[in-house]
């Protein structure tokens, strides 16, 4: 069988000998995977050196290796080889050697040269993973400074060639032509995944492949089709899969199958007897918020390239169809291309290996598409709070230690501080994402996998946990499992705030079900957690003691005085607190002689704040009047020295100077309200004896007594009984004469009986009304006729 790109061997070949780069886009089928890196292990410009090919996913990898071994008459490990995680076929024979894109970051970083390697093949470069883009620049600039004779070759079905040749060394372009078969599109929106395969079984005789974003999906989709595929096996195929079970899918069968898959049968290897591929147009990819330093997957709707790409899935061996789950209006108002990882993942493994790599800035490296700022200083924060970096950015020894780790610097710290053993198995846990159905206690997981080795999920993690082991440096002191998780989530030690929430490091909040165990545990350490708003929901965690966290981090403990209003207990709450970052250890009350007097003052007044000044239970009758004496003139008198206006605004900070030793709302009544105020009117230029002046508190009337004048309304008022008036001409003034007091006159029984501010218009009017009405009701007092040569009369004292 030949294929399209086969014809192209010969242009790309051309290229390389020239020592020049190569961006080769050639369609879905067209070969370029299984046809040119072979192709290429005789040229003379290699000089025995080996080919190695970077496939972005393990299945892809190992599955490209047997197909190519399979050409040659061998069998990986021959003269074509691979290398995974846990798994390596690979000899000195071999000469062609296909690995995914961490392996080639972690060589890069052990050997920068590439020491017998001659060529570099991205493939599917348009998947631009964050592995991908780091090792594409990391062997640029190999290629630039240190190996020119290495050459580079990028190939993708979907891909900007000329942007991607401009950054190469004076790279050639080639294009070649695919040979897939015509695939009908059929757009089915709202139609559910179940019916769409079942639909596929019957218009068609070949195998279907049903692309789902994840292993939940997948699982709930098979047993929606348990019994309706008429006797059609249904494969699932997702990297957590055992190689068994994945082999399976590739197997040639009699009996047709529904492979159930996530993006991992996107690329590379044919799938031999598939001829219809349904699309739930879904994608899982990850995601980095900068904002809460966290990361998840989030399910996105599917991008149009890489909607081609599952449909070309179906027109590999011959004519297929595509049934696609969405309409073809989505279609077109779909994003075009994937946004390359790097803009959206959690960068803390990037920002290490190009420390490492001797790049510590963010213009390090040559790379295809800059990685954001906000994203690359969140993560060298991280890394510093680790160790792993100094306060310039640079490698420290310890983060020497962990870059030699092939994990995410979180699980280096935690191996390269606790050593084997434990942390070991808890970073395979972790690595592989094992599933846990429910389980939120990573202690729990961990003892699954330790009582059933056999199963294969324990088996891959036990595999890995003994591979860190092999890499993991002596520790002085081992750690158990709290502590060593809490090395490597130091950012996210968590203290219980109630109800099932609590307070991290990092300042987040998070929580977990009331019914879940951890919920009352009085830490955890969050080892996963989703990225909502709000509160973060905690997925994976373990409890951990108050006494570890001090041990670990006793020389981050910084001591945070607080002086804060109680609201509920109406106080000034002192206490020291021993912060890890947010997040309160310990907590004790301030004795009298320790508390800052200036602070507490401040607080009191926070309070006096919150409840309002008018409400201060030192307020008296004498007080409040005095207040709306200055007030009235605040308002009256705006020429030329103002008077004080007397409120919050002015009283809070003219008191802090009279409730020194005062913490309580009640220890108010104690506070000299009436200094305050004299302080503002000294304040403003001005004195008691000046008040008294303009606004008196008390005016004479001509029975030789005194009536209150009250200043709380619109105009002065005071009240008094009108037998005590005979003789008063005159409307009293007040504000050096400008403002006539309103006169309430009373009758004998203390009731208002005229209103007025004009007494000598009263006497010659309305008084013979009302002398005529009030000696008809009070006979015995005296009333003249004349009330201006009338001798004025005092109250009657009850015998």
């Amino acid at each position: 069988m030949t294929f399209p790109a086969e014809g192209k061997v010969g242009e790309i070949a051309a290229a390389l000998a020239c020592n020049r780069d190569v961006v080769l886009t050639a369609p879905p089928g067209s070969g370029k995977t299984t046809c040119i890196p072979p192709a290429l292990i005789g040229c003379d410009w290699l000089r025995g050196g080996r080919i190695v090919m970077l496939e972005p996913r393990r299945l892809a990898a190992r599955n490209c290796a047997a197909f190519i071994a399979g050409r040659f008459g061998e069998t990986p490990g021959g003269l074509v080889g691979y290398q995974i995680r846990l798994e390596r076929r690979v000899s000195a024979a071999t000469r062609l050697e296909i690995v995914t894109e961490g392996l080639l970051v972690q060589r890069l970083l052990a050997d920068p040269e590439l020491n017998g390697v001659g060529l570099v093949v991205f493939d599917e470069f348009h998947e631009r993973s964050l592995s991908c883009d780091l090792a594409f620049a990391m062997a640029l600039e190999t290629r630039r400074a240190l190996r020119p004779d290495l050459r580079l070759l990028v190939m993708s079905a979907t891909l900007d060639a000329e942007e991607t040749a401009a950054r190469l060394v004076d790279a050639a372009v080639v294009r070649a032509e695919g040979r897939m078969f015509p695939v009908e599109t059929v757009y089915l929106g709202g139609v559910s995944v179940a019916a769409a395969v079942v639909r596929a079984l019957k218009d068609t005789d070949g195998d279907v492949l049903c692309f789902l974003p994840g292993e939940g999906e997948i699982r709930r989709a098979a047993e929606s089709l348990e019994g309706r595929t008429g006797g059609a096996a249904v494969l699932p195929l997702h990297g957590s899969l055992p190689k068994s079970e994945q082999n399976l899918v590739f197997t040639p069968s009699t009996r047709r199958k529904v492979i159930l898959s996530t993006s991992i049968a996107e690329t590379s290897v044919t799938i031999e007897g598939v001829t219809a591929v349904v699309d739930c147009g879904l994608m899982r990819v990850p995601r980095f918020s900068p904002s809460t330093g966290m990361s998840g997957l989030v399910t996105l709707p599917l991008t149009q390239d890489r909607a081609e790409q599952r449909r070309g899935r179906a027109g590999r061996v011959r004519p297929g169809v595509c049934y696609r789950l969405w309409t073809e209006g989505e279609q077109r108002s779909r994003p075009k291309k994937m946004t390359p990882e790097i803009l959206d993942a959690d960068l803390c493994q990037t920002v290490l290996a190009s420390a490492a790599w001797g790049a510590p800035g963010r213009e390090g490296l040559p790379w295809l598409t800059p990685p954001p700022a906000a994203s690359w200083e969140q993560a060298t924060g991280l890394l510093k709070m680790l160790g792993a970096l100094d306060g310039g950015g640079r490698l420290t020894p310890k983060g020497e230690r962990m870059a030699k780790l092939p994990m995410h610097p979180r699980l280096a710290n935690m191996i390269v501080e606790s050593g084997g053993g434990a942390a070991c198995e808890l970073a395979a846990v972790l690595e592989e994402g094992v599933a846990r159905r429910g389980e939120t206690d990573i202690r729990a997981v961990l003892d699954q996998v330790r009582e059933n080795p056999s199963k294969p999920a324990s088996r891959r993690v036990l595999s890995l946990a003994e591979r860190f082991s092999r890499a993991a440096p002596a520790a002085a002191k081992p750690l158990g499992e709290s502590a060593s998780l809490a090395l490597a989530y130091p950012d996210r030690v968590a203290k219980n705030r109630g109800n099932g929430t609590f307070r991290m490091v990092n300042g987040r909040g998070a929580f977990l079900p009331d019914d879940d165990p951890l919920a009352k545990a009085r830490y955890i350490v969050c080892c996963e957690l989703d990225d909502r708003p709000g509160d973060a929901k905690v997925f994976l965690g373990c409890p951990v003691e108050e006494t570890e966290i001090i041990e670990l981090f006793g020389s981050r403990l910084v001591e945070d005085v607080r002086y804060e209003w109680d609201r509920r207990e109406d106080c000034v709450r002192c206490t020291a607190r021993r912060m890890l970052g947010a997040m309160a250890v310990s907590e004790r009350a301030l004795s009298p002689d320790e508390r800052d007097g200036v602070e507490t003052a401040r607080c009191l007044l926070e309070g006096v704040r919150v409840k309002g000044a008018d409400n201060l239970p030192c307020w008296s009758r004498e007080s409040l009047r005095l207040r709306d004496r200055i007030n009235f003139l605040s308002r009256t008198l705006a020429d030329g020295r103002p008077w004080p206006r007397i409120d919050a605004a002015s009283l809070l900070p003219a008191m802090e100077g009279f409730v020194a030793g005062m913490t309580r709302w009640r220890d108010l009544e104690r506070l000299d309200i009436a200094a305050v105020m004299d302080l503002l009117l000294a304040q403003a230029g001005h004195d008691r004896r000046e008040l008294d002046s303009l606004a008196p508190p008390r005016i004479e009337v001509p029975s030789g007594r005194t009536a209150a004048i009250r200043y709380d309304g619109d105009e002065p008022t005071a009240e008094v009984r009108l037998q005590e008036c005979f003789g008063m001409t005159d409307t009293p003034k007040v504000a050096g004469g400008r403002i006539p007091v309103v006169m309430t006159l009373l009758s004998p029984a203390q009731r208002p009986i005229q209103i007025t501010k004009d007494l000598a218009g009263f006497w010659k009017g309305a008084y013979q009304l009302v002398r005529k009405d009030m000696h008809g009701r009070y006979p015995k007092h005296y009333w003249p006729e004349d009330p201006l040569t009338a001798s004025p009369r005092q109250a009657r004292k009850r015998a």
